[in-house]
């Protein structure tokens, strides 16, 4: 049933609508509100907001009753003019319900609405009778829950319509529906769109509705819009209807059954490429002719799904794809079923600024993420927030193997590898992790259901998915998952749903590995394990033993869980990186796992291509043969991920003291025969936390170490690019510069300095950053500034200033440029942390230089807060305790200017004091290494490795 909207309400003051108000508190502590009728033959309600609350009480339950659900929303948004932009809206929504109980009378609905002014509410039946005009409600802040009491008890089994007019407000934040604005290229005027985004608890900011994801529902959206606008939304535009005053409703087609969270649109003057009635990318006019790659992208991204799912796009429910972009929006993109929105950055390239192999990238990536939506998360959606991987595992997942076969140049299988598996390694081997799956009950309010939103959900349910599909095959996981995305469409589900569907295809008997025990170990608990490996029997017996990882074991996290961890190697014997099906799985409730050997093996490498969610730690001897077998021709043919990953754990395990530093820095020398970016990123990421520990004293020593290690891959890529170059050649070009320069390595300077003076031509969007940076140590500083002040494109801009503020000349950078310009907040602090950041030996003058004028910094930034966090931040780089003393000798001489925020200085010299202990704990023996290695007299090929003996630190590994 359609009921007429009307949208004729009265504007007068909240004050005036507030008649003999009576607060009743309830069992809930609930403000009830007494609506009152002005006349007989129309009904109006004062609006109720339902922020303006009190007293809620803390055992609120934020879960919805199940007694009624809907099926269909009816729902009119008439955008209202307001000068140059519409601010605000009213609304109509006919709520079309069915009663599932059959136990209970129901005498109530309750539903979502937040900020929201309710002016009439109406009950009808099914044939569209008016039944009754709730006036009674109860609005709950804090669950954002609105009760309707009735008076009619609705009977099971039948559909009823709950009719709500309603006035909104267009948020000025990234919430529900908000606005955005661009210049207009030609015109030079404002333009305004108004844009979309629900998820996570934001459809109820726009319309009362039942704002949770298993409460699928069918939408029917009619947009009421100002000439000169359009609008998109989830489906195909209907019709567009004039009416009068110079204004138009468009009128959109059914969407597929489908949760809130999903309700798209946007309402501007934008233009379409493509097929409207298929796929189109929508952006601003002058943004049509650079959005050719993102259709492109899209045009291969979703067939390749529809082959992949044996689900075509279209028989999920919707005719249309559409790709829309913002100027304005919180995340890369949102999956809205039929309108994925996106930010700028993704689908628009700009012509020699954002169309390089990164960019390019980027925009692959996160299209097939989104894309890949339409299915996990939109057809087949989680039934609660507590299970929020369900979508995002998978969507990341695809990410990037779906990017790496439509796009096999970038690699993506490997980077994979170092980007997520291992960056994730960190996040999930501390006390503040969470599992990917958690109880339904310790998710309920906003702030726990935002807490879902991690990289837990993303990065390691994508690793665990990935190991998944390698352990079961690609064959059979692809069947497994085509299998449950065909019975669960439309429907919502529970880990056990997809668990179902992966043991039906499992190749594994039972009798060889718990599967349940498995799939639980990885989603339900929290944490990864790490194998300690052990030769014996003359290297024919390898003993595997476990632990979970932890980076600080005594920060209250349990060390005791145990892992089903599955087992793949291979060894010097007859090497095998592609077989990737697990020899065997390591069951929690054994101690030890064995391996035997006819013949003595060289080497093994386990957890082939890092394919597994664990780390390895080999004992001295295999540890030492492996540094061997890495410096042989083509590194022994072992993987480049499991390069990376030896890389990776070891650093790992000295951070925590499990092995020494010095053992590492040996042991990566190997680097100075790899080509490879793979592993070189694994090293750089984890060079990072030695290299800002190092005292400016120590940096000489480790500059000759890092410029000996880069020895080959630095002669095979130099500081320019080549016609040869791979993509992955320029990423690796673009990490080895900016080390190799910030560490004033001479090789690195002038090359990029003969290549800036002689013929200089603007380098390839991917390498400016580096390249500029770079360039602004040397006397091609002043050069970078001009370019500077004559770009016009603002992110070049951007670059050239974070660029510039590499220099060397930092009192010049900071008197004449950073304090005597107009500089924005965010310019100035980045300006600052680049200096130092970028020139780690003039971390002390800097300093200096800031303090001796502080008053001056404080009032270049705005305020004494602001510059307590600036000298906070640089006091993260201190490494000596002359250092320490200097900041707190200008604490004791400053601390009354501060305010308050002089606890932030506090902070700082207690960080700083932590970073000198670790220092001092863990760096000691690889000083002395760097100092011995770089003082002796001449060939440091480090091609045979000498390793302490672990024995002591191994048994300790071992102890429960």
């Amino acid at each position: 049933m359609l009921i007429k909207n009307l949208f004729t309400t009265s504007q007068l003051p909240f004050h005036k609508w507030v008649h003999g108000i009576e607060k009743k508190i309830d069992t809930d502590t609930v403000v009830s509100v007494d609506m009152y009728s002005s006349s007989r033959s129309q009904v109006w309600l004062r609006p109720i907001f339902l922020l303006l609350l009190i007293g809620i009480s803390a055992s609120a339950d934020y879960r919805l009753e199940r007694n009624v659900v809907p099926t269909f929303y009816n729902l009119t948004l008439s955008l209202l003019n307001d000068a140059d932009k519409p601010t605000v809206y009213v609304g109509d929504v006919n709520i079309t319900l069915q009663v599932v109980d059959t136990t209970s009378e129901i005498r109530e609905i309750t539903l979502h609405a937040d900020t929201l002014e309710i002016v009439l509410c109406e009950l009808y039946n099914e044939s569209g009778d008016l039944l009754e005009t709730p006036t009674d409600f109860q609005a709950n802040s804090e669950t954002q829950q609105l009760r309707v009491p009735l008076t009619t008890i609705l009977e099971p089994s039948k559909n009823y319509i709950l009719h709500f007019k309603f006035n909104g407000q267009i948020r000025s934040d990234l919430a529900g529906l908000f606005s955005a604005s661009y210049v207009d290229a030609e015109k030079g005027t404002i333009k305004w769109l108004g844009v979309t985004q629900m998820q996570r608890l934001n459809a109820r900011l726009v319309f009362p509705c039942f704002d949770e994801p298993s409460f699928k529902a069918e939408f029917q959206l009619h947009i009421g819009r100002p000439e000169g606008y359009n609008t998109i939304s989830n489906t195909k535009l209907l019709s567009s209807i004039n009416e009068s005053n110079n204004r138009s409703m468009d009128h959109f087609e059914v969407t597929p059954k489908m949760s809130t969270y999903l309700l798209a649109f946007i309402v501007s003057e934008y233009t379409a490429r493509g097929n409207k009635s298929e796929f189109t990318v929508i952006s601003r006019p002058e943004y049509y002719n650079k959005t050719q790659f993102s259709y492109e992208v899209g045009s291969k991204v979703l067939p390749a799904f529809n082959e992949l799912f044996q689900q075509t796009y279209q028989e999920l429910g919707n005719e249309i794809l559409q790709y829309a972009s913002s100027p304005r929006f919180p995340h890369n993109g949102m999956e809205n079923w039929g309108l994925i929105i996106y930010s700028d950055a993704v689908l628009v390239q700009e012509p020699g600024y954002t169309d390089g192999w990164s960019n390019k990238e980027f925009t692959i990536r996160i299209i097939a993420h989104e894309t890949s939506h339409m299915w996990f998360g939109d057809s087949v959606t989680f039934s609660w927030w507590s299970y929020f991987w369900l979508n995002e595992a998978f969507a990341r997942y695809y990410e990037y193997f779906m990017a790496h076969l439509l796009c096999p140049e970038y690699q993506l299988d490997q980077q994979f590898v170092v980007r997520q598996l291992q960056l994730i390694f960190a996040t999930d081997a501390v006390n503040s992790t969470q599992p990917m799956t958690s109880p339904e009950e310790s998710v309920q309010t906003p702030a726990q259901i935002a807490n879902k939103f991690s990289s837990i959900a993303y990065a390691k349910g994508a690793s665990i998915v990935r190991m998944w599909r390698n352990a079961m095959g690609h064959d059979n996981f692809d069947a497994a998952i085509r299998d449950y995305l065909k019975q669960h469409h439309l429907g919502n589900t529970e880990p056990q749903d997809l668990f179902y569907h992966l043991k039906q295809y499992w190749p594994v008997k039972s009798e060889l590995v718990n599967l349940d025990q498995f799939l639980y170990d990885f989603t339900e608990q929290v944490g990864f394990p790490m194998i300690v490996v052990n030769a014996s029997f003359e290297n024919k017996q390898i003993r595997v033993e476990q632990n979970r990882f932890l980076l600080s074991p005594g920060d209250g996290s349990d060390p005791n869980i145990r892992y089903t961890i599955p087992i793949t190697y291979t060894t010097n014997l007859a090497p095998d990186f592609q077989n990737l099906t697990p020899i065997g799985y390591f069951s929690k409730v054994v101690d030890v796992y064995d391996i035997w050997f006819d013949e003595a093996i060289d080497w093994i490498v386990f957890n082939l291509k890092q394919s597994n969610y664990y780390r390895v730690f080999y004992d001295a001897p295999l540890l030492n043969s492996l540094q061997l077998a890495l410096h042989k021709s083509d590194h022994s043919g072992i993987a480049v991920e499991n390069r990376a990953q030896i890389v990776d754990d070891l650093f790992s395990f000295a951070r925590v003291g499990y092995v020494d530093y010095e053992e590492v820095f040996q042991f990566i020398e190997y680097l100075s025969q790899e080509v490879e970016f793979i592993p070189w990123y694994s090293t750089y990421q984890s060079l990072q936390l030695v290299a800002n520990r190092l005292t400016p004293d120590q940096l000489p020593n480790f500059a000759k170490y890092l410029s000996d290690i880069t020895s080959a891959v630095f002669r095979k890529l130099g500081a320019s690019g080549k016609n040869s170059d791979s993509v992955l050649d320029v990423y690796n070009r673009n990490q080895q510069v900016a080390w190799l320069c910030k560490y004033q390595i001479k090789s690195c300077q002038e090359q990029v300095l003969k290549q800036f003076l002689n013929n200089f031509q603007k380098p390839i969007p991917d390498y400016r950053k580096t390249f500029y940076c770079a360039v602004a140590r040397t006397e091609g500083y002043i050069k970078i500034l001009e370019l500077y002040r004559e770009e016009a494109y603002p992110t070049e801009q951007d670059l050239l200033w974070r660029a510039a503020s590499c220099t060397r000349n930092y009192t010049g950078h900071y008197q004449n440029e950073i304090l005597s310009y107009s500089r924005t907040l965010a310019e100035k602090k980045t300006a600052i942390s680049q200096m130092y950041q970028q020139n780690p030996d003039l971390v002390t003058p800097i300093f200096i230089m800031l303090s001796e004028n502080i008053t001056q910094l404080s009032e270049a930034l705005g305020s004494w807060a602001e510059t307590a966090q600036v000298i906070s931040d640089l006091a993260d780089y201190f490494t000596t305790r002359e250092q320490h003393q200097l900041l707190s000798y200008f604490y004791d001489e400053n601390h009354l200017l501060f305010g308050t925020s002089a606890e932030t200085l506090i902070t700082a010299l207690n960080s700083v004091e932590s970073n000198l202990q670790w220092a001092h704990q863990r760096l000691g023996r690889l000083v002395n290494y760097l100092s011995l290695r770089n003082g002796s007299s001449g060939s440091q090929s480090m091609v045979t490795l000498y390793m302490v003996l672990f024995s002591t630190i191994t048994g300790l590994l071992l102890k429960p």
